[in-house]
């Protein structure tokens, strides 16, 4: 193998060619709309005559636009007037949408050192399939008969935006004279998805020198922002094609997909005088802490091959410690052929990553590594062999990476996760790793002959934590056919499970009756989403934090015994990092409950210990009352009086601590309940301060509406607002009911989303009580008979009742 030095590859480059650049081009604005140096063959929007022409054209246009001919509501700055291009996907009874071209004018060679691509993008919408980029050569070579040089795919994704926009990069180098061509492709005809509206959108446009993609390298013009390490025992060197037929690889990866005449690599030498456990390693720049809102992606391109081939590994190193851990890891021979390494790169301090090759057998494999790529956003470990032992990542395209299903002996749940084919299942129609029906993905079983609250859980490995704030990432599919009667799919949630050790802040959490686990074990949910979510994949992600060793566990519940509907997972990720909840409506918050899967930190507190809130089981449950989230025998809480003679006792139900939101919002209170019993009983909620200063404050009393329920078993809602001048420290909410039910604590926003009438009569009692003092409450505390979770948290809820009361 010829060794080439980077000054010998950045003098090959200067003769190729130059290093002119497309400039930024942010397409104008709303009195100024523009294309630069990129060319389209449709009109801008305000000129468009009809709608066949944008079947094969980008079009210009803004966000004051949008809702009347598509595309983002702003552009990249948040300008509803400023300009952006967008290709509108949806297909109709007359068309069918093609693809988009956009196409920079002719760029000459772009030298050794390449170019480096720099655009936002958003995605967005059913219909909506990819976004490519290629080089299109434009030149014949002299020395071939067959013509132009292939197009060659330099960036894509598929991952939707969701209405945000995304910043993306892409290093490339080219031997001739060429054009950039951005592709916006719509869903297949075949698709039925294609008739719904969507976009594809671009923003900020251009091309700068290939040095400012920091990190990136394809190591045409030398090792860019890489460079070897001083202490190891030897060093990674710049190659260009293999002499050794054994080793390979015969040229770069670049060209190898190609006809173009560049390329280059760096490569690990086995032969003599290297011994076997020999080291080499390729440092990057120093990168600063990661994004924990959107965390880097890294890829690269590999040739391992032979039969002495070592080990390659991907390191990430604390600057600050110099301590080293492994992201990902292949060893031995991996055949004749480039492969793609992918892994998630993550960090709460600044940080540096290598790699690090190493000799297996002298002169019997050498390891190759070429194109180096950082991406926006959270990626699993591609292959995902490379993956560290129980890290928890895996695309499940070749096993289930260690994640599996609790052993039936343990009586936790009565259905499995099925890893599946894509073509398998009438619906999704592709997994979310490679977008197509070959692709797999774990399932939620789905039997005919299921109940309402039939579940599932999915164990990770154990995997070992350090105290530091992880994040859980991982795309998920919540789909049921809209014509289903009354439809109630179900929900997915994620669990954080760890051994109580003693030392922790956290009390267990309640495990309901049918759940068989040791008490020593903590199950802590992170994140959680009911019913029908979409038609499509969408990404999700939890903040989490552990002392000591933990599993994740995945939970599926079915809703309902006649649902067809699919609940599916698959790109699941765990990295470093203090992540935002993704959707905001899968945040789990203090006091959040629907009484499935223990008590959620509310507790009993009374002055009688056979006096309390139990929860509903199939052999013991009121009226054979059942739940209101799932319809099943269980999964509320309620009081009984019927075997009490009558006696009046307050009942009290404490939340945990609740905090007033940061900007000081009104935040509301919302559950369901249901009661049966004699006109003696009441139910009052109430708001005691975490340090109990002041005196508890009355903020709803619901006696009147259980007095309506009379003697009739239905669930009715009740949502009640917390002023945001009352909430000047942590805050308990205390619930007086009878009946059943499911607290759950939302935010103003939702609260604003319930009826209007009942809206209005909550508002108007908390307004009225405002200076009400209740009487004091009792003290004496006792936990919720067969699952009770005190997670130091102070709301309660009392009631005075002679019958039956329950919540849900």
């Amino acid at each position: 193998m010829k060794h080439w030095s980077g000054d010998d590859v950045a003098t090959l480059g200067k003769q190729l060619g130059g290093n002119d650049v497309v400039e930024l081009c942010d397409f104008g604005s709303e009195e100024d709309m523009r294309w630069c140096q990129w060319s389209s063959p449709g009109p801008s929007a305000s000129s468009r005559s009809g709608e066949g022409e944008l079947a094969t054209s980008w079009t210009l246009s803004t966000g004051s636009d949008a809702l009347w001919v598509g595309g983002p509501r702003n552009d990249t700055t948040g300008d509803v007037r400023g300009g952006y291009a967008f290709h509108e996907t949806s297909s109709s009874t007359s068309r069918q949408a093609e693809s988009a071209v956009m196409e920079s004018t002719m760029q000459s060679p772009t030298g050794a050192e390449g170019k480096c691509l720099k655009f936002w993008y958003s995605i967005s919408g059913l219909s909506a399939s990819l976004l490519r980029v290629r080089v299109r050569g434009t030149e014949l070579h002299s020395s071939s008969s067959r013509g132009h040089v292939p197009d060659v795919i330099i960036w894509e994704t598929r991952d939707q935006t969701r209405g945000d926009w995304r910043e993306a990069q892409a290093l490339y180098t080219f031997t001739s004279n060429h054009t950039l061509v951005v592709e916006a492709i719509p869903a297949a005809e075949a698709n039925p998805y294609n008739v719904f509206r969507g976009h594809i959108a671009v923003d900020d446009l251009g091309t700068r020198p290939g040095q400012e993609c920091i990190g990136l390298c394809a190591f045409e013009g030398g090792m860019c922002d890489w460079s070897n390490v001083l202490n190891d025992d030897f060093d990674w060197l710049l190659g260009r094609g293999t002499q050794n037929l054994v080793t390979g690889p015969p040229r770069d990866h670049s060209s190898s997909r190609g006809e173009d005449l560049g390329g280059a690599y760096v490569f690990i030498d086995s032969s003599f005088p290297r011994r076997p456990g020999d080291v080499a390693k390729l440092e990057s720049i120093e990168f600063q802490e990661t994004d924990p809102n959107n965390p880097p992606c890294m890829r690269f391109h590999t040739y391992m091959s032979g039969a002495g081939v070592g080990r390659l590994r991907v390191l990430v190193q604390d600057v600050l410690t110099r301590k080293e851990r492994t992201l990902w890891a292949l060893v031995g021979n991996r055949g004749s052929r480039w492969i793609m390494g992918q892994l998630p790169l993550s960090s709460t301090t600044p940080f540096k990553v290598i790699f690090e090759g190493s000799i297996g057998k002298p002169r019997l494999g050498d390891i190759a590594l070429d194109d180096i790529t950082i991406i926006s956003g959270p990626c699993s470990t591609l292959p995902t062999v490379a993956a560290p032992i129980a890290s928890g990542d895996c695309t499940f395209e070749e096993d289930a990476c260690g994640w599996a299903n609790p052993s039936p002996r343990q009586r936790i749940d009565n259905l499995d996760f099925i890893r599946i084919k894509a073509s398998e299942q009438s619906f999704p129609p592709t997994d979310h790793t490679t977008a197509d029906e070959h692709g797999f993905y774990m399932s939620l079983e789905n039997p005919k002959n299921k109940l309402e609250g039939d579940r599932a859980w999915l164990l990770s490995p154990v995997m070992e934590g350090d105290g530091k704030v992880k994040c859980l990432s991982f795309w998920y599919m919540m789909f049921e056919p809209l014509d289903e009667v009354d439809p109630n799919l179900g929900s997915l949630g994620a669990f954080l499970m760890r051994e109580d050790t003693g030392s922790s802040s956290f009390s267990p959490l309640d495990q309901p009756p049918v759940i068989n686990l040791p008490s020593s074990l903590i199950l802590t949910p992170l994140w959680s989403l009911q019913n029908f979510q979409g038609l499509t994949w969408y990404f999700a992600q939890a903040p989490f934090r552990s002392d000591g060793d933990f599993q994740i566990i995945f939970e599926g519940v079915w809703g309902s015994a006649e649902s067809s509907g699919t609940i599916g997972l698959d790109d699941i990720s765990v990295f470093e990092g203090n992540c935002p909840s993704l959707p905001e409506a899968a945040m789990v918050r203090a006091g959040d409950c629907t009484f499935t899967r223990g008590s959620c930190g509310w507790r009993n507190l009374t002055s009688d210990p056979d006096f309390a809130w139990v929860a509903a089981s199939p052999s013991r449950r009121p009226a054979n009352m059942l739940d209101h989230t799932y319809g099943s025998q269980g999964g509320y809480i309620y009081f009984d009086v019927f075997n009490f003679n009558g006696r009046t006792q307050r009942l009290q139900l404490v939340s945990p601590t609740l905090e007033p939101p940061s900007d000081r919002s009104p935040s509301c209170i919302s559950f369901w309940f249901a009661g049966f019993g004699s006109e003696n009983s009441t139910l009052r909620v109430y708001q005691r301060p975490a340090q109990q200063l002041l005196d508890d404050r009355l903020l709803s009393d619901l006696t009147d509406d259980i007095l309506l329920l009379g003697i009739k078993w239905f669930w009715r809602d009740a949502p009640i607002m917390v002023a945001s001048h009352w909430m000047t420290s942590e805050f308990i909410v205390v619930l007086v009911q009878r009946g059943q039910g499911t607290v759950r604590a939302h935010d103003h926003d939702e609260c604003k989303s319930l009826t209007s009438q009942n809206w209005t009569k909550r508002e108007e009692v908390m307004y009225q009580v405002h200076h009400h003092t209740p009487e004091p409450a009792d003290t004496n505390s006792s936990t919720i008979p067969e699952h009770v979770s005190t997670a130091g948290n102070k709301q309660y809820s009392e009631t005075k009742l002679q019958k039956s009361l329950v919540l849900d």
